[in-house]
């Protein structure tokens, strides 16, 4: 009866986990949402937008492959063995020593990349032509850009640290910190005058560095507080530093592989997107700027649902994984996995279902606007549906590669991320470049290649646990995409009955949730935006349209879980419930 009790209360913490990291995540999201939102206002799909997400996207991709989420998963484990046992002063070693060691490592880093920006820079735009404007900017951002990752990594390690304590609260809050000082150099920086000039997108990467530096500043005196203490030392006989490091490589290419899937290779080979026949280079330039910056919008909004949910449960659920897995019980650790997964199918397959049928009207309302016009809008649309067929692979996979970790497996994951990626370099660059799918190839490319390491790591994982109740799964998936197709139906209906439309360069336009799955994808084919009009919408209208189709699609998404006898839906309603009945008055 103890155990049960002990198994039911972990539960509750990481139930609580989960929900205090949604919350955030999704201020989080939504503020990232409005930054991005003005950007598109603000530069469109011009060459100072593309430069810009093709530069952002080079600290991310060192954010994950030094520390990051790689450091917080093989910290984590070893960093809560330690608190568990009682030895605080013993994770105050370990922790020490890895954030010293982590910054002499991206100092080092970071002055690699300003010496060779511009071969970094070849990595993500590898279509961009040296000595143009586009690549000539992108370079000069990464190098504002590129000190960002160590303040980042370090608020990924205490974040960690955090995380092992259960505490979840403040490394949410830090990235809504982060997003206020973005839409700082947006609305601000960017217009401030240097030498006669305004800064430009130069002010927004200023703010991202600014809002980087606040991360790590705001979250150390908690670690304070909950008992850790700094030293200098970098202590590489410490049995647990030890643990870390050997770890460390594998686990950095585990789990980086799938951010690499996901940004780093879509905006990659979207920069391969060829031009038409006999376009000038201005053109060229224009083509490509405008397909990173296409990808990127839609990258973004498949990550919403990610974040709030999937990363929310398997960031939860990871701690208590891990000493599940060090106690050796694996019958608990088996029911842990199978309950979280089946947490993630009742959250991400709706989230999949409502975007895809909303993908107009969502990047409309998030992007659309300004220098971001209708041609954007569509185009944008296209690949946003493409990608959303992959969300609930790359959503399965930050459980299950946790997961793996947990059970210190990190070699399996990395096999089968390095074959999704390999597969994905090959796939996205052959429909991208020779078919007339174009940029829309990648994001095809992504959603197959992660589907399918989704599927593999879950059979592979099935085997280790010897099972976790694979048929109960099933069935849940089964009533769960009922129930989502219900709602995708209603929120169709909905929203084609709310459309609004606007006139743009003579012509109107309709912002229905039907995106064209034509083999051609949308043809983008502008110099600059700066030629064109200001797109202005109703976003009012928007606004009710997506908010309207949403609540009635939940509305009937709940009512099909109801009648499909969806446990998971049950376990919750009966526990909102709970806290508001009455409790007996006690008898004396």
């Amino acid at each position: 009866m103890t155990g049960i009790i002990l198994a039911m209360q972990k539960a509750s913490v990481v139930a609580k986990g989960a929900a205090i990291i949604a919350a955030g995540t999704l201020c989080s999201r939504l503020l990232g949402l409005v930054r991005e939102r003005m950007i598109s206002n603000a530069f469109g799909t011009t060459i100072a937008a593309g430069a810009f997400r093709t530069a952002f996207s080079v600290p991310d991709l060192l954010y994950y492959l030094l520390a990051g989420g790689a450091l917080s998963a093989v910290f984590i484990p070893v960093f809560s063995d330690y608190l568990s046992r009682g030895e605080q002063k013993d994770a105050n070693r370990i922790g020490s020593s890895i954030a010293n060691l982590t910054v002499l490592v991206l100092m080092a880093g970071v002055i690699l990349e300003i010496i060779f920006a511009p071969y970094v820079v070849r990595l993500v735009g590898h279509g961009y032509t040296p000595g143009t404007p586009l690549f000539t900017l992108a370079v000069n951002l990464t190098r504002v850009m590129c000190g960002v990752v160590i303040f980042t990594a370090i608020t990924g390690l205490l974040s960690g640290m955090l995380n092992s304590y259960y505490h979840f609260l403040m490394p949410t809050v830090v990235w809504n910190v982060y997003n206020l000082f973005f839409i700082f150099g947006i609305m601000f920086l960017r217009k401030l005058n240097f030498h006669g000039t305004p800064l430009g997108i130069y002010g927004v990467a200023i703010g991202v560095v600014m809002g980087a530096i606040a991360m790590a500043l705001l979250q150390i005196p908690h670690v304070i507080k909950y008992g850790f203490r700094y030293h200098p030392i970098i202590d590489f006989k410490h049995a647990g530093v030890q643990q870390v490091l050997r770890s460390f490589v594998p686990v950095m290419f585990g789990l980086s592989l799938s951010f690499l899937n996901l940004q780093f290779i879509p905006m990659s080979i979207a920069s391969l997107t060829p031009a038409l026949s006999g376009s000038s280079l201005a053109q060229v330039d224009a083509v490509k700027a405008a397909a990173v910056a296409v990808i990127y919008a839609a990258n973004r909004i498949v990550l919403l649902p990610m974040g709030i949910f999937a990363v929310a449960v398997a960031t939860a659920a990871f701690p208590q994984m891990s000493q599940l897995a060090s106690a050796g019980d694996l019958p608990e650790l088996r029911s842990t996995v199978a309950r979280n997964l089946k947490a993630i199918l009742l959250l991400v397959i709706p989230s999949a279902v409502g975007i895809i049928v909303l993908a107009k009207p969502m990047i409309a309302l998030l992007n659309g606007g300004g220098k971001f016009d209708m041609q954007d809008i569509n185009t944008a649309a296209f690949a946003l549906t493409l990608f959303t067929w992959g969300l609930l692979g790359l959503s399965l996979l930050q459980l299950i590669n946790r997961a793996f970790f947990s059970l210190k497996d990190v070699i399996t994951p990395v096999i089968v991320g390095i074959l999704m990626v390999g597969s994905n370099i090959v796939l996205g660059w052959l429909v991208t470049v020779h078919t007339t799918v174009r940029y829309g190839g990648t994001a095809l490319a992504t959603s197959l290649t992660t589907t399918l390491a989704a599927l593999v790591l879950i059979e592979l994982l099935r085997r280790r646990l010897r099972g976790f109740g694979g048929r109960d799964l099933l069935v849940t998936f089964i009533k769960i995409g009922v129930a989502s197709a219900v709602m995708g139906a209603v929120a169709y209906f909905v929203a084609a009955f709310l459309a609004p439309s606007v006139s743009y360069e003579g012509v109107r336009h309709s912002i229905n949730p039907a995106v064209s799955f034509s083999v051609t994808a949308p043809v983008i084919e502008k110099v600059s935006a700066l030629g064109h009009a200001s797109l202005k919408l109703p976003l009012k209208h928007l606004l009710l349209q997506i908010a309207a189709s949403m609540t009635a699609g939940i509305v009937a998404y709940l009512v099909m879980l109801r009648l499909l006898g969806v446990q998971e839906l049950t376990m919750i309603t009966d526990r909102i419930a709970g806290r508001f009945r009455r409790k007996p008055a006690a008898t004396i």
